[in-house]
């Protein structure tokens, strides 16, 4: 029957299509580029890469054990989190790990009002940080939770101008939900490898930082 088929052909066979090893966890069998063999590696667009968890933490950090030129561009997805003071959520990138944060930061977004009427657009810059500008958390619960997705489109090479951009679903002080969609423009050319994240003021109460290289 079919479950004897399916043992015959496929059970303890892992040589049947030149694989000679079994691949690690949570990656998938796939055609080499070459498209001469099969292979296991990465499934889809990301590459999970580091995560790192907050807890009334002063700031995240990821260095250049996770930024490196294995990848061009990458992505960290922030879910549940939320500051200890109504204030402003920062980042900063650097090229040297972190020995240095000099840079101009410009920026601008769009935003509205998630169930009610309520748009609006505004820019901005500021000095050696970026910043969500104009969008203090609500630190009355742990449960008004914050999730932002950070693109860092070819962080790790030579551009005129590092360009980042951002989605930011967000509760808001004003007791009002938001989502609002960003663009960054650094000063900063060279190859990154380093960024960090915290409050304007205050920490970082809870929140779960993802990693992601992407596949280009």
């Amino acid at each position: 029957d079919d479950r004897i088929l399916f043992d015959e052909t496929f059970v303890d066979k892992i040589g049947l299509f030149n694989i000679n090893t079994l691949g690690s966890g949570g990656q998938a069998l796939k055609v080499n580029s070459a498209g001469s063999a099969f292979e296991f590696g990465a499934a889809g667009t990301f590459v999970k890469l580091a995560t790192a968890s907050a807890s009334s933490s002063s700031t995240i950090v990821f260095d250049n054990t996770v930024f490196t030129s294995s990848y061009k561009s990458y992505m960290i997805r922030i879910n549940d989190f939320i500051l200890s003071t109504n204030a402003n959520f920062r980042w900063a990138d650097s090229p040297d790990n972190g020995s240095t944060f000099s840079f101009t930061s410009k920026y601008g977004y769009f935003y509205y009002t998630v169930g009610a009427s309520g748009y609006n657009a505004s820019y901005g810059s500021k000095t050696n940080y970026h910043e969500f500008e104009g969008w203090n958390h609500d630190a009355t619960s742990t449960v008004k939770s914050n999730f932002l997705d950070l693109h860092l489109p070819y962080f790790t090479q030579a551009q005129t101008n590092k360009l980042y951009y951002a989605t930011y679903m967000h509760q808001n002080n004003n007791g009002n939900p938001y989502r609002v969609d960003w663009g960054f423009e650094s000063s900063l050319t060279t190859a990154q490898n380093y960024i960090k994240f915290y409050g304007a003021s205050g920490n970082i109460t809870k929140g779960e930082f993802t990693v992601y290289g992407i596949l280009e």
